[in-house]
């Protein structure tokens, strides 16, 4: 029996893989619709605008915006994917802990299963937690309109059942080989934010002004948003090429080519963990009821988003100090996790291909190492003070935070980018299978 149906997961996968790309798409819509559904309408015995409150405190918006405005709403997705993303870091920090971690991930497609079904299980695990803790902890505090054990129980299964039922969609979608099913979920959540912020640019910038001022203000904001845009996308494309000789000669000639040290050398990861850091004092200090006054309180406000670059207030501006030391600290750290100049240099050695004027072995690495690093921490300085200037803007217009003038927009042009070069793999393997027929 257990042979049956290990055969019919492979069957279904297999199917799903080879579906046309039309219908794939079909069914990533249908998903979407399904999952913003269940994102938009709120539990009956759930105080709404408690938790818009909470989540209305600066610092908290890039909460707000990779849950898609479920937690807000405190739906049957209420969690979203945040759990999995944080398991995802957990993980991650865990390979440098544990060896045998890093070496079930790079395994190949079997470590990797492997690798991911415990990120999973971690991921339920940390969802159950902060159900508990929201209902028990926040339930008392007024999001429960009755608290009461039957309450707690129930809002913590449902919300503990909808991170479950994300985690098999995003797999689901993975089987579907479009992509990572989360990133897809992620850009979902981050899309969904894009219209409440339309509407506050319109109500600061065009709402009650003459016309010509409210014309002028519309093609100001588009044309900053594109740069934006432009700038981001340059960003997560850009690379450096160092340049490569093959000893063994084609044609009598060496052969000369390059490989890519792309300037977001660490994607949108440094950038993820520095703004997850820094919400999580915010957050705990939501579910003591502590930091309202005092020197808890000027912390918990330096580290606010919402707070920087205010001309009343410049002290609280150290915060976007600490945002750039931890994202610079992160990228030494995820290239040290997910970078490996050492085996790059092995491959290099193995293939019979130099760097001109380096070494083989050793120096390679060496330089591989330094010019890697040098590239990252460009990359991530030019990323971070990108998202800072766009903070300092909000701030001066008094907007508060945008999802789409912050992390959020970077994340979501490095996801959707990544997508995009997979979905043309993805085309052009179709486009040789239909030849082939």
């Amino acid at each position: 029996m257990a042979g049956k149906s290990k055969y019919k997961c492979k069957s279904f996968r297999t199917r799903l893989k080879e579906l046309p790309f039309v219908c794939k798409t079909g069914i990533i819509l249908m998903v979407i619709i399904f999952v913003r559904f269940g994102s938009s309408y709120p539990l009956p015995f759930v105080n709404t605008g408690y938790m818009q409150m909470i989540l209305g405190i600066q610092g908290l918006a890039f909460l707000n915006s990779i849950t898609g405005g479920s937690m807000q709403q405190m739906s049957f997705f209420a969690l979203s994917i945040s759990p999995y993303i944080t398991a995802s870091i957990i993980m991650q920090l865990m390979t440098v802990v544990f060896p045998s971690l890093e070496e079930l991930q790079k395994d190949g497609k079997t470590g990797m299963e492997h690798f991911k079904k415990i990120t999973q299980v971690l991921a339920i695990t940390l969802a159950v937690i902060q159900s508990v803790a929201m209902a028990a902890g926040l339930g008392a505090r007024g999001l429960l309109v009755s608290y009461t054990l039957a309450t707690v129980i129930i809002a913590s299964v449902v919300w503990s059942v909808g991170v479950v039922t994300l985690i098999g969609i995003s797999t689901f979608l993975d089987w579907m080989e479009v992509g990572s099913g989360s990133s897809i979920l992620l850009c979902t959540n981050i899309l969904s934010t894009f219209p409440s912020d339309l509407f506050s640019l319109r109500d600061v910038f065009v709402f009650g002004k003459i016309t010509a001022v409210a014309v002028l203000n519309t093609v100001l904001i588009i044309a900053v948003f594109l740069a934006v845009i432009s700038i981001c996308v340059t960003l997560a494309t850009t690379c450096r090429e160092i340049p490569v000789t093959n000893s063994r000669k084609m044609g009598g000639r060496l052969n000369k080519s390059t490989f890519p040290i792309p300037l977001n050398t660490c994607s949108v990861m440094p950038v993820i963990f520095s703004s997850s850091i820094l919400s999580l004092p915010i957050i705990v200090s939501q579910f003591t009821g502590t930091a309202k006054n005092g020197l808890p309180m000027h912390i918990m406000r330096c580290l606010s988003t919402g707070e920087w670059f205010k001309p009343e207030q410049p002290v609280y501006s150290i915060g976007a100090l600490l945002y750039f030391g931890l994202t610079t600290l992160f990228t030494y750290f995820y290239l040290d996790i997910g970078f490996n100049p050492y085996e790059i240099a092995d491959n290099l050695k193995r293939s019979g291909a130099t760097i001109p004027g380096i070494r083989p072995g050793t120096p390679t690495m060496e330089y591989i190492k330094k010019v890697s690093t040098r590239i990252a921490l460009v990359g991530n300085a030019a990323t971070t003070f990108l998202i800072i200037a766009m903070y300092a803007a909000c701030n001066f217009y008094g907007l508060g935070s945008l999802s789409i003038a912050g992390t959020s927009v970077i994340i979501l042009v490095g996801v959707v980018t990544e997508e995009r070069r997979i979905l043309v793999s993805l085309l052009a393997v179709n486009k040789f299978r239909v030849r082939k027929k």
